[in-house]
């Protein structure tokens, strides 16, 4: 069996590499502008010294000036549009690349993530390259050259004042560096508070309506608040530790104390004659540009090691393992002798977890097969691994008699379809939801579909039938949402099904409704069912109880029952919960 898989990370392409030379060229093309833009500095020196001297011919210099000045700022403004179209063109293509590297994603890759972390990748974390690629090199490239070339212009006037001009910004520099310490830490820190920070929102905003309904007052945004007080928290942390030292050195590199400083040295050297006055003119006129800059800079740092932050969580989304693919797909047969469905040996574990240890299992062709177990025995692991959202670590499962790993994704998808709990619908229309998996369905397909799941009643009743929009004229209850998504199983009609727990949260109404569509969808198919209600399961073919990962149990449930196993007692407990239930409805 030959399988392709993504290369490991460290051959994931940069995602500024596309960039990288016009990046270079405008860098280049900012530093020449810089450089330019220093004329007419040097104008005003060269005038007053002329002037000094009684020569009044100065024209042909504040010409040089006026061109020098004319180059710096369109130099400047194309490195600022070359820079953006290249930020468009990166972030056009950034998405492209995550939408597909999304598509080939295993599904669990999804389930161990929240939607707030990947709309954070997808969408905020491209937006913030936009500084990185449109201005961080220009703008920093232009603040950084004119210092430099200040310095050495000063150095060639009188070396002495050139050397007191950097008395400021060394001073400057080590209490700054001083602020910063632990910044190399506190950068990946921040930026994952800024991760949790987005998930707790995404869960807040789609928890609120059920924690309002069943909760206590303000528990909807209590994991929110947690959430933002201990960034706060952090937050403030940091910036008391470095308020301080950073005021002082804002201080001692602002153009005001470097004028003080070389206002007084250089005053006193003149005065004592061993400073030309036309160089004491230079020193107050370019002192100030040696810090002027280096505010800018250190200014540009904190976007900058963020977007480079963003640079490396982007391209660790796009180096993640893919869902290997058959080189050589294997085409199923589906009137192959045997069992539909055969794990063998199967193991997965969850870092040092185990969820499943050497799990063999047979789907018979036409039967309903149900998983029951404590929590955490591993029923969802082990019927998320038929659609694939994952691949066993230890063992196999086949699809008439071909290894999963072997058969084309596009391809097992037409065979299996799945139901879970996440009852996950797409704003778009009713009918597109159902038909999501059959576009070129009819409108009289659709709707036989949705009879079957027990749900066109319903939702003929919304304000425009089939073409209501999910999330804006859809509202739906979870239980609703449940048969939507029983309904596209129905329409999809694959042979094998495998669903999740889907009356786990249902109402009695809406898990009645809810089990005569599963038995309607069930119905000549292969069936993986998941339920904690074990009432829901009672009538299956075969029952798989799981504990720790392993099964300790098989067989139809009045067999389980007589045995006197782990499954009589969650039978048992089940049968209690609903009569306390009910005991506790008639009491109100």
């Amino acid at each position: 069996m030959s399988i392709s898989s993504l290369p490991s990370a460290q051959r994931a392409p940069s995602v500024l590499a596309p960039a990288r030379a016009t990046l270079i060229g405008c860098g280049i093309l900012t530093g020449v502008s810089a450089f330019a833009g220093m004329a007419p500095l040097v104008a005003v020196v060269e005038i007053s010294r002329r002037v000094l001297k009684g020569d009044t011919e100065v024209w042909p210099i504040i010409v040089v000036a006026l061109v020098a000045l004319a180059v710096k700022q369109l130099g400047t403004f194309g490195a600022g549009v070359l820079t953006h179209l290249a930020d468009i063109r990166v972030s056009f293509r950034i998405r492209r690349e995550l939408l597909g590297k999304l598509r080939r994603l295993p599904l669990g890759w999804f389930t161990d993530r929240n939607s707030g972390t990947v709309k954070k990748t997808v969408e905020d974390d491209v937006a913030a390259l936009h500084q990185l690629i449109a201005h961080s090199v220009v703008e920093i490239t232009a603040a950084a050259v004119p210092p430099v070339v200040a310095i050495a212009y000063l150095l060639v006037v009188d070396w002495r004042m050139a050397l007191v001009s950097l008395l400021p910004l060394v001073v400057g520099l080590i209490v700054y560096q001083r602020a910063m310490a632990g910044a190399g830490t506190k950068y990946p820190e921040f930026m994952a508070w800024l991760t949790r920070l987005s998930g707790a929102a995404v869960e807040f905003v789609n928890g609120i309506a059920v924690v309002k309904a069943f909760g206590t007052p303000g528990m909807a945004s209590r994991r929110f608040q947690e959430v933002s007080r201990s960034f706060a928290h952090f937050f403030l942390a940091w910036a008391k530790s470095t308020t301080v030292a950073s005021v002082i050195a804002e201080i001692l590199l602002s153009p005001p104390s470097v004028l003080v400083v070389l206002a007084s040295a250089g005053g006193i050297l003149t005065a004592a004659g061993q400073l030309p006055l036309a160089s004491f003119i230079a020193f107050l006129v370019f002192g100030t540009v040696t810090t002027a800059g280096l505010m800018t800079v250190m200014m540009s740092i904190h976007p900058l090691v963020t977007a480079l932050s963003v640079a490396r969580g982007i391209r660790e989304v796009l180096a993640a393992p893919e869902l290997p693919v058959p080189v050589d797909p294997v085409l199923p047969d589906a009137d192959a002798p045997g069992p539909v469905v055969r794990m063998r040996e199967v193991g997965f574990a969850y870092g040092d977890t185990v969820a499943l240890d050497g799990v063999d299992l047979e789907l018979e062709r036409g039967t309903v097969t149900a998983l029951v177990g404590p929590s955490g025995s591993g029923k969802s692991t082990l019927a998320k691994l038929l659609p694939r959202f994952d691949d066993p670590q230890q063992g196999s499962v086949e699809l008439y008699g071909v290894d999963l790993r072997s058969i084309d994704p596009a391809e097992l998808y037409r065979h299996v379809a799945f139901v879970f709990q996440d009852s996950a619908l797409l704003r778009m229309s009713i009918r597109d939801n159902i038909r999501l998996a059959r576009p070129d369905a009819d409108d009289e397909a659709v709707r036989a579909a949705a009879g079957k799941a027990q749900i066109l009643e319903r939702l003929q009743d919304l304000p425009r039938g089939l073409d209501s929009v999910v999330g804006e004229d859809a509202e739906l209850s979870g239980g609703e949402r449940q048969r939507v998504c029983i309904a596209r199983a129905i329409l999809a009609d694959r042979p094998v099904l495998v669903l999740d727990e889907a009356t786990a949260s249902a109402d009695p109404e809406n898990e009645a409704r809810i089990q005569d569509a599963l038995s309607e969808v069930a119905r000549d198919r292969t069936v993986l069912v998941i339920a904690h209600r074990l009432s829901t399961i009672r009538n299956a073919d075969r029952i798989i109880v799981l504990d720790a990962g392993r099964v300790v149990e098989q067989g139809r449930h009045e067999e389980l029952l007589a045995s006197q196993g782990l499954y009589a007692q969650l039978w048992q407990h089940d049968q209690q919960a609903r009569t306390d239930a009910v005991d506790r409805v008639e009491a109100h």
